[in-house]
This record gives structure tokens, C-alpha cells and sequence, in this order.
């Protein structure tokens, strides 16, 4: 055999392209391991990446919305305390009033010597005040609302 035959040259230069391969594709996996992941599993860390942004964002977003409703609740609280609030001072006056009332009325029978007969009927003391006329009353007071 001699280096001039034609087939011995092809044999030669394929076995050696052949074993440039190997060592292009050792060279390859070596690069891979030593950067510790595969193009695949990078790729995957990526979207894992990604998904955990979107899942933080998402959270942020909720938890916003869970602020703004609690905050709604808390006001609307506040109004119902408040309206309760009044609705026990109005008894509480509606009371004191009728005591007085009273009071007045026995002082009168007792200081002028007159007997209940000649005394004027009570006034309708549960007649309630037209929801207009309230509000009437309460903006020129300037009360919250």
C-alpha cells in the first residue's frame, strides 16, 4: 500500500473527519457539563423564571385587590357605626324629652294648683320628622352625612 493509492486517501481522510466528530461532539458535551446544564434545561429554567415573575405579579395584583375591598368594608363599617350610632342618641333624646316632659307637666300641676283636666293634651311625641325636612335640617346644621 502506498500513500498515492486513491482508496487508502479517501480511507484515511474519512476516519479522520470521522474522529474530528467525536471529538467536536465530546468537546460539545465537556462544554455543556461544565456550564451544568443542557440547552433544554436552560431553556427551562428560563420559564420557570418567567412563571415565577408572572406568579409574583399576579399576587401583587391580588393582594391590591384585597386591600381595596377591605378598605370599602372598613368605610362602609364606619358609615353603619355612625348611622348607629346617631339612631342611639335620638332614643337616648327621644327619653330625656319625654322625662322632662313629664317633670315640666307635674310642676305645673303642682305650682298653679290645677287638676289634669285643664291641662292640654301631650303633644305626639312619635310623630317622626319627614326624611326631607331631616336632611333639610342637617345641611343647615352642617352635619356629616
Amino acid at each position: 500500500m502506498h500513500w498515492t493509492d486513491p482508496v487508502v486517501l479517501i480511507a484515511a481522510l474519512g476516519g479522520g473527519a470521522g474522529i474530528g466528530s467525536v471529538i467536536r461532539a465530546v468537546a460539545t458535551v465537556v462544554g455543556k457539563l461544565r456550564a451544568g446544564v443542557s440547552p433544554r434545561e436552560g431553556k427551562r429554567r428560563v420559564d420557570i423564571v418567567l412563571q415565577r415573575d408572572e406568579a409574583l405579579r399576579d399576587l401583587a395584583r391580588e393582594r391590591e385587590r384585597a386591600d381595596e375591598q377591605q378598605a370599602r368594608a372598613d368605610e362602609a363599617q364606619a358609615r353603619a357605626d355612625w348611622a348607629e350610632e346617631n339612631r342611639q342618641r335620638a332614643v337616648a333624646n327621644e327619653q330625656r324629652a319625654r322625662e322632662h316632659a313629664g317633670e315640666l307637666r307635674v310642676l305645673l300641676l303642682e305650682s298653679a294648683s290645677l287638676s289634669r283636666e285643664q291641662l292640654p293634651e301631650w303633644p305626639d311625641m312619635d310623630r317622626t320628622i319627614p326624611r326631607a325636612e331631616f336632611d333639610r335640617m342637617r345641611r343647615s346644621r352642617g352635619g356629616r352625612h
